[in-house]
């Protein structure tokens, strides 16, 4: 989602699990390693507060179906849900989960929601707001993240916290997740 090649190599993939399990627990992770493949420049960047290793250097992109082990399986619905590991995105990443974003609507000719599935934009609407990170180059949001990384706190544990919330209060609107005996044998 950061470019499809890199230094004139294209980028690999690699998948574990078999043919069912794939369909069945899907679940993708991006990252982007900056120290590596975005330059030298990275590693010599300041990082505000905390150490490198916990700061935006590292960004994972998660893509995973509602029913991932974020909600512990009690989420039972069809939606994909991209995450970032962090409440403060870099434009680098922001502009790879705005691009992820829009080729799997383009793909499965869908909607997307930056607010809880309470408003969905069509894909002309989201590709409209976030015009000016999309038409950035991947060089280009590099060079503005560079100098973001200095301005933005590096957090231990990015959002933990604000996941617990969300999980308390899912729980109290769903109740305890019911595990089937027979399902665990």
């Amino acid at each position: 989602m950061w470019f499809k090649e890199r230094n004139g190599q294209k980028i690999s993939f690699s998948n574990v699990g078999d043919d069912e399990m794939l369909q069945n627990d899907f679940y993708l992770s991006l990252r982007l390693d900056k120290w590596g493949a975005s330059g030298s420049r990275w590693k010599d960047a300041k990082v505000k507060g905390g150490s490198a290793i916990n700061s935006q250097k590292y960004e994972n992109i998660d893509l995973d179906y509602e029913g991932s082990y974020e909600s512990d399986g009690r989420e039972k619905g069809k939606y994909l849900r991209i995450a970032s590991n962090y409440l403060d995105v870099l434009t680098v990443d922001k502009r790879a989960m705005y691009i992820m974003a829009l080729e799997i609507a383009i793909a499965i000719d869908g909607q997307i929601s930056e607010d809880d599935k309470k408003t969905w934009l069509t894909i002309e609407e989201f590709k409209e707001k976030y015009q000016d990170i999309l038409s950035l180059t991947f060089d280009e949001a590099n060079e503005m993240s560079l100098e973001e990384i200095q301005t933005i706190d590096a957090i231990d544990d990015p959002i933990w916290e604000e996941l617990d919330r969300k999980r308390e209060e899912y729980i109290q609107i769903h109740g305890e997740r019911v595990y089937d005996d027979e399902e665990d044998e």
